[in-house]
């Protein structure tokens, strides 16, 4: 009898490249420059071990030295990779003319987004002059019950599901406006189901107020979502609250191009 237990170098190579991928995941927005000891240290590495992962890393262009910080950080080849993943995504390939509609006629930021290991995911934004651009980096992660992007693609989700979500990544205010429990939160989402669109309403950032309405797929799973965002005191929450049609409008034609046939929108 044949055994199909896998051998020790294939489970040596599986660890390898688990390692591997742990390593680069270490590296975010808030800690983009790690020593060789801090990467060591989280994943529980001899320093000498974690050497070697990092110098085949940094020979694939993966990692690079910083030479002004010391320690490493992400390399060019990762910008490449994720050049080919943005323009490979469906979701923006058929979101960035309706995003850029929506912006040129409203005057306002135009956000694309997925749910990512329980956050909002940025893969596009149609930037109007006046909104910082600071705030628009794509690949750019945040606490999803905060935001009005964030609220459709959790109420479109099983309850026991988004309790899950947010036992695993914890509350994370960002303001004093932000869901902190689990009563308001489920109200809330039981609302963005019956009207068709989220709010946030200066839960995310101070002085912002967005609105945000679901993308489906061809099934109709609510696989992405579309916002628009405006400083409060250039648009108010009552005509925000107004451009509701036209932003569901604009998502009901990305879901079209997606292939969702019962959307009510046209090209």
């Amino acid at each position: 009898m044949t055994s199909t237990k896998p051998s020790r170098q294939a489970v040596a190579k599986s660890q390898s490249i688990d390692r591997a991928a742990s390593i680069l995941t270490c590296f975010t927005s808030e800690t983009p420059h790690l020593s060789l000891a801090t990467l060591a240290e989280r994943l529980s590495l001899n320093q000498s071990t974690a050497y070697r992962y990092v110098a085949t890393l940094e020979a694939a262009g993966l990692l690079e030295r910083d030479a002004h910080l010391g320690g490493y950080r992400l390399g060019l080849r990762v910008i490449e990779l994720s050049h080919v993943a943005l323009n490979q995504n469906e979701v923006r390939k058929h979101g960035l003319e309706e995003s850029d509609l929506l912006r040129d006629e409203l005057n306002v930021l135009v956000s694309l987004a997925v749910l990512f290991e329980g956050d909002v995911l940025h893969i596009a934004h149609s930037v109007p002059d006046h909104w910082p651009r600071w705030h628009t980096t794509v690949g750019r992660k945040a606490v999803a019950h905060c935001t009005s992007l964030g609220k459709v693609l959790l109420a479109h989700k099983p309850w026991e599901s988004v309790q899950e979500l947010i036992q695993a990544t914890q509350w994370r205010p960002y303001t004093a406006n932000s869901i902190r429990d689990f009563d308001r939160l489920r109200e809330d989402l039981k609302l963005t189901r019956e009207r068709g669109y989220a709010l946030d309403m200066e839960e995310r950032n101070r002085g912002t107020i967005c609105l945000g309405a679901p993308i489906r797929d061809y099934r109709g799973g609510v696989i992405a979502a579309l916002s628009i965002s405006g400083r409060i005191e250039k648009l108010s929450p009552e005509s925000l609250i107004e451009l509701a049609p036209r932003v569901c409008e604009a998502a009901n034609r990305i879901s079209f191009r997606l292939g969702f046939q019962q959307s009510s929108a046209y090209l």
